[in-house]
């Protein structure tokens, strides 16, 4: 008994592990920020690599990271002259740049990659160090009484924070105008851009996008994180 005791516990440690972490196709693997901050400590001889912008990098990114822009035109050449052999850990700022570098990073022989889930959102959710290249305390973009405006109105009003990088934002942006023409009178949607509103983003405690949040009265009702099609949203949004 003491046996099958063993081999149950067994299984459930470790159905609780691969439920923290995915691989891809060649051994690459996606942890959480916590999981992420631990091995980055434990390992040696590691390299650390923020895939995203000079610009957000400037504004904040982990100790020790190098900038390599994954949508830069050079961004294969750079990943592809750096050694393969060592552990390599790679972020974004919500996991959708990174996932696709650390697919193209195995598939060119990089022996181990590991990348955050939730990218630097969910570091600094978890309230793990960061540093800046430049520093401003200064307000960018919209303001909490310019917000608390928009969201209010007799009809509910569904923002959207989104960027121009992030794949799942492009798609569902477009049914979301769709649904409001479909829907007008009845339902009104705000799109913003979280690159251009960080500030706010922050003050909101914003640690993923794509991100809804619908609000009643100007109140909110609920928040949906990730991407949804057009008849999950419709049902989302109660409009059926």
């Amino acid at each position: 008994m003491k046996v099958i005791y063993s081999l149950v516990f067994l299984t459930i440690a470790l159905a609780s592990c691969l439920s923290n972490s995915a691989q891809n196709s060649n051994g690459g693997i996606s942890i959480s920020a916590t999981e992420y901050d631990k091995l980055l400590k434990e390992k040696k001889n590691v390299q650390l690599i923020d895939v995203r912008t000079p610009g957000e990098f400037a504004e904040d990114h982990l100790p020790n990271a190098i900038n390599i822009d994954y949508n830069s035109p050079d961004f294969k050449t750079k990943i592809g002259s750096l050694d393969k052999s060592k552990p390599t850990f790679i972020y974004c700022l919500s996991g959708g740049r990174s996932g696709s570098a650390l697919d193209y990073m195995t598939s060119i022989g990089y022996k181990e990659v590991i990348n955050m889930k939730g990218g630097i959102m969910k570091w600094k959710s978890a309230n793990l160090p960061v540093t800046a290249t430049v520093v401003s305390s200064d307000w960018k973009g919209m303001t909490k009484d310019e917000y608390a405006k928009l969201i209010q109105g007799d009809i509910p009003v569904v923002v959207d924070f989104n960027a121009k990088w992030c794949p799942p934002c492009k798609r569902m942006l477009p049914i979301l105008n769709e649904i409001q023409k479909e829907y007008e009178g009845k339902i009104k949607v705000v799109a913003i851009d979280y690159d251009e509103n960080k500030s706010l983003a922050k003050s909101m405690n914003i640690n993923d996008i794509p991100l809804l949040i619908y609000h009643e009265n100007g109140k909110v009702v609920m928040n949906q994180e990730g991407e949804l099609d057009k008849a999950g949203l419709i049902k989302l949004f109660k409009l059926k």
